[in-house]
């Protein structure tokens, strides 16, 4: 399975974690995390960062209830579970 399904199958089946940064990012943004966990099947990968340390991550463009684009980074633990780190509007750099 590639990483962009691992990390749906991990938000899908409940096994998703919240970064302190993310939770800062989406109070600061207004944005609930029911709306990414929702549209995440949605989303387009933009990128598959496996290099990325401690974890591998991808970058999603997901679309919000209102319609607003966001960009979202996440990281898969080696346990499965996915971690969100941070969420941007769309255009704002990760």
């Amino acid at each position: 399975m590639d990483l962009f399904n691992e990390i749906r199958d991990a938000v899908a089946n409940g096994r998703s974690l919240v970064s302190r940064h993310a939770a800062r990012r989406l109070a600061e943004r207004r944005i609930e995390y029911w709306q990414l966990e929702a549209s995440l099947d949605d989303g387009e990968l933009l990128e598959v960062r496996s290099d990325d340390e401690p974890n591998p991550s991808i970058v999603v463009v997901q679309k919000l209830p209102d319609g607003t684009e966001v960009n979202v980074l996440a990281w898969l633990h080696q346990t499965k579970d996915a971690l969100l780190v941070t969420v941007h509007f769309f255009g704002d750099d990760l």
